[in-house]
């Protein structure tokens, strides 16, 4: 059994609802997907979800709803709420359900469109509504500070969540309501600063969220970049994809993290290793099982098996042949060697998965990288002949999966 359930948070990509949870997830160690909608992308959603709204959390499949039950059920998976001991779980709930409970109040400024009725209702919560919670919350949390088990720098559900709530009034987020509004509430302070301190939290907030500017870089052939492409491609995720030619290349190499490609520009920081980047790419576009320990497991077994291929000496010695007759010779020995070996291992790992796919049910990069060495053989380089894979079954069934894919004829019809 796995450590942790498969788990899946959709939400937009601003904070809001989502963000508690994602935080509680993160410090406590939780892997899970963290999936941001566009608008658009909700709106076809919609329909399909329990109450027609987000966040949603998926546990291993199932659609789950409401903020504050993922909240607390995140704090139970990462040892943020106090499973084991009653009334302080009663003390963390009373803080959770005020919190919503404000956070109701909140609502109705969001959703009146007139700017001068949203002034008076944000000016009348600023003077009566919060502040009267605050003081509420803030003798609820004198008492709970008394407790020991409060005491220490583990972080807490309830904290978590006051931290967020706190926040969004520091950073100016509600406009009309000044930034300096909880700053008299000295445990209100202190809880914040407390969560704002913790390393998991301040790691959550150095890295990006959302989706990249991506660029990648490869020559003018399909070769270890098409796999990223059509993976990117799949899942929806813009890209720009920059083909040079060999003297462009060449002019340029020396520039390039390990002098090679393709290379994939993430926000404009250039990282290289193709599988590295397909990864990443399939994590994007939700091909890659980032959740699920043994899933991952047997997706990157088929990968390191292909990439012990293309680093293989044999392999690399081809790459800079320029002799016609030469790399013809030396693809020969490939395909008597390095090329059926891997092949027949592949085979052997695809048919052991038993899936409709390469490695389960459902398309993941493995496809990919498998559709793209069949696309290799297949290519009709001298010395590899173009039936080396016929006796691969499983794996010329992969290859067909593939390339029937709506998404991959959309794609190859565009670049024949």
């Amino acid at each position: 059994m796995p450590a942790f359930p498969s788990i899946k948070l959709s939400y937009f990509n601003i904070g809001g609802r989502a963000e508690p949870t994602r935080l509680a997830l993160y410090v406590g160690g939780v892997p899970f997907e963290d999936k941001r909608l566009s608008r658009e992308e909700f709106g076809a959603l919609k329909s399909s979800l329990p109450l027609g709204q987000v966040p949603v959390l998926e546990v291993d499949g199932q659609v789950l709803t409401q903020s504050f039950a993922m909240l607390r059920y995140a704090g139970r998976l990462g040892g943020l709420y106090p499973t084991s001991s009653p009334f302080a779980a009663l003390k963390v709930d009373e803080m959770l359900h005020a919190l919503c409970e404000m956070e109701e109040q909140l609502i109705p400024s969001f959703q009146v469109k007139d700017e001068g009725k949203k002034k008076a209702m944000r000016e009348e919560l600023a003077t009566d509504t919060i502040p009267r919670y605050a003081a509420r919350l803030e003798d609820r949390l004198e008492k709970m500070y008394a407790l020991p088990m409060f005491q220490s720098d583990a972080v807490f559900v309830h904290e978590i969540a006051l931290y967020t709530w706190m926040k969004a009034f520091k950073t100016g987020l509600l406009d009309h309501i000044p930034t300096t509004i909880l700053d008299g509430y000295k445990f209100h302070n202190v809880t914040f600063d407390k969560v704002a301190a913790n390393q998991r939290i301040k790691e959550w907030y150095s890295l990006p969220h959302g989706l990249p500017k991506l660029k990648l870089t490869y020559f003018s052939i399909a070769g270890r970049a098409e796999p990223i492409r059509l993976a990117l491609f799949i899942g929806g995720i813009d890209f720009q994809d920059i083909r040079l030619s060999y003297e462009e290349y060449e002019n340029v190499k020396l520039k390039l993290p390990f002098n090679q490609l393709p290379v994939l520009e993430v926000d404009d920081e250039p990282v290289s290793q193709s599988l590295a980047i397909l990864r990443f790419a399939g994590t994007l576009s939700g091909l890659y099982p980032t959740t699920d320990a043994l899933a991952a497991f047997h997706v990157d077994e088929v990968l390191v098996l292909i990439d012990e291929m293309f680093n293989s000496p044999e392999w690399r010695a081809t790459v800079s042949e320029r002799d016609p007759k030469k790399l013809e010779e030396m693809r020969e020995g490939l395909s008597k060697g390095i090329i059926l070996k891997t092949l027949e291992f592949l085979e052997k790992r695809v048919v052991a998965f038993k899936g409709l796919y390469a490695t389960g049910s459902e398309l993941t990069v493995a496809d990919l990288a498998i559709y793209a060495v069949i696309l290799l053989t297949k290519a009709g380089r001298p010395g590899i002949p173009t039936t080396i894979s016929d006796p691969y079954k499983n794996l010329l069934r992969v290859f067909d999966q593939v390339k029937a894919h709506p998404k991959v004829v959309e794609w190859n019809a565009a670049h024949a």
